[in-house]
C-alpha cells in the first residue's frame, strides 16, 4: 500500500502547476482557457470558441489585441483589434465586443458579427 501511494505522489508531482489551478485574466473576471458555445459544448467547432487570455481574447485563427475595457456592472465592453494568423496589426479589424460574466467560467459573448451566445469554460 505504501508503494502505491509514493508512486502516485511521484506522479502527481511531476504534473505541471498549471493542472491544479487555473490562472485569472487580468482584464476580465474570468479564468484563462478556452471557452465554447453552451449549446454545442466543449465539443464544438474549433470556430465556435473563444479564448479568454491574461492580456486578451482569441477566437480560432484570430487573436484580439484588447484596446480597451469599459466595465457597467457585470459587463465588460472591449475596443478589440483582431488580427488574423500571420497578419499584421496593420491589417486588423476593430471591433466592440461585450462580455456580461455570469461566473468565473462562464460568460454571454456579443460583437457586431454575433448575437449574444452563452459560453461555458472548456480547459
Amino acid at each position: 500500500m505504501m508503494k502505491s501511494a509514493s508512486a502516485i505522489a511521484a506522479i502527481l508531482g511531476m504534473l505541471p502547476t498549471s493542472a491544479w489551478a487555473q490562472s485569472p485574466s487580468s482584464i476580465l473576471p474570468l479564468v484563462t482557457g478556452a471557452y465554447a458555445p453552451a449549446e454545442a459544448g466543449c465539443e464544438a467547432a474549433a470556430a465556435a470558441f473563444i479564448y479568454i487570455e491574461d492580456q486578451g481574447i482569441g477566437a480560432n485563427k484570430t487573436s484580439g489585441k484588447v484596446l480597451s475595457v469599459k466595465q457597467d456592472g457585470g459587463s465588460y465592453v472591449l475596443d478589440v483589434l483582431w488580427i488574423e494568423a500571420g497578419a499584421d496589426e496593420t491589417d486588423g479589424d476593430r471591433d466592440t465586443v461585450r462580455i456580461e460574466v455570469e461566473t468565473e467560467r462562464s460568460f454571454f459573448f456579443s460583437n457586431t458579427a454575433s448575437e449574444k451566445t452563452l459560453m461555458r469554460w472548456c480547459s
